[in-house]
């Protein structure tokens, strides 16, 4: 089947964004499928891993979906990425956004759906 790798880009740390977080849909009715979130500090201007509280590897059980959230966010990140790998078929649905809490408190205007990510091809 092979991989897809998705990319929101470097993006611009809002003021009040404290976490990153991405959930990953599974619509396909009868199969499991991996997804693997990798989250990025970007300003150094290199890419430096950030630390997340869920694995970065999560196999979606049929018709589940499952989230991927980073730590605390350190003070002095203001560029991040979010990288994205999941099976190249359409079962897979993925979106990412920023929360000013870790409970659930999304903020407006800091959301990215699939159809805004770009697609990576890494050699």
């Amino acid at each position: 089947m092979g991989t897809k790798i998705l990319s929101t880009g470097v993006l611009r740390r809002n003021s009040n964004t404290l976490f990153l977080t991405v959930e990953a849909m599974n619509a396909d009715p009868d199969s499991f499928r991996s997804v693997t979130v990798q989250m990025y500090d970007w300003s150094s201007g290199s890419p430096v891993i950030l630390p997340m509280v869920d694995p970065s590897t999560i196999f979606i059980p049929p018709s589940q979906y499952r989230t991927f959230r980073s730590l605390e966010l350190p003070p002095t990140l203001y560029a991040y990425e979010v990288r994205i790998y999941h099976p190249k078929d359409k079962d897979v649905v993925v979106s990412t956004f920023g929360l000013s809490a870790l409970d659930f408190n999304p903020q407006m205007g800091n959301n990215a759906v699939q159809h805004d990510l770009a697609r990576l091809s890494l050699k």
